[in-house]
């Protein structure tokens, strides 16, 4: 369908519109993530997490550049990886003690601010110059 090892950086506008587009899936998925948090509540390990994913990214938003594009260059997108792929044990051991519907939904938002960290390093890694 798609071949292998697509090279964004070799297109450099559709580099900004994907990096747009990411940033504004996690924008999203991150207030999903705090709102349903703040229905469940009670594992602080898992609060300190959210938390700090929601602080990593505020600091990401405000060291973007003048076009609106997150700084991938100053070690904040690899600390915001490392936090956001932490919650995949913590959500795990949540769900498996609780399988509410409020529980599905905040480790299926916690599933998907991971899933996008794959996407982040892939245009991390594929950034052009000038961004």
């Amino acid at each position: 369908m798609s071949e292998d090892g697509v090279n964004l950086s070799k297109i450099r506008g559709d580099w900004k519109f994907h990096m747009d587009y990411l940033q504004n899936a996690f924008e999203q998925t991150l207030k999903r993530e705090a709102s349903s948090w703040a229905v469940l509540g009670g594992d602080a390990v898992i609060a300190t997490n959210v938390q700090a994913q929601q602080d990593l990214w505020a600091e990401l938003k405000a060291s973007a550049n003048d076009a609106g594009t997150i700084n991938t260059t100053d070690g904040k997108t690899e600390e915001f990886i490392v936090t956001c792929r932490a919650s995949k044990s913590l959500c795990d051991a949540y769900e498996d003690g609780d399988s509410s519907a409020e529980v599905e939904e905040f480790a299926e938002t916690c599933r998907q601010t991971r899933a996008l960290c794959d996407d982040l390093a892939m245009m991390k890694e594929q950034r052009p110059d000038g961004f």
